[in-house]
């Protein structure tokens, strides 16, 4: 997974969460184990980074309209 973070965050740099380190804006960051996987995963949920690379899924950004009455016309 590689993702490119959008705002800088605070995250963990250990599996066991000893020791923490600043991903900042801008900067593209690669996973390979499986806890990187879910700390990147976690910043493209919460919304801090997009996911980068060939497979990566697009986002829906289309709002859904609001649903309207529909009022007779008086005469």
């Amino acid at each position: 997974m590689k993702i490119m973070m959008v705002k800088s965050a605070a995250g963990i740099s250990r599996e066991d969460g000893a020791s923490t380190k600043r991903f900042m804006a801008g900067e593209e960051y690669t996973a390979t184990e499986a806890w990187e996987k879910k700390v990147l995963a976690g910043f493209v949920k919460s919304g801090l980074a997009n996911e980068i690379g060939g497979n990566a899924a697009v986002p829906e950004t289309k709002a859904k309209k609001a649903a309207t009455k529909k009022t007779a016309k008086k005469t």
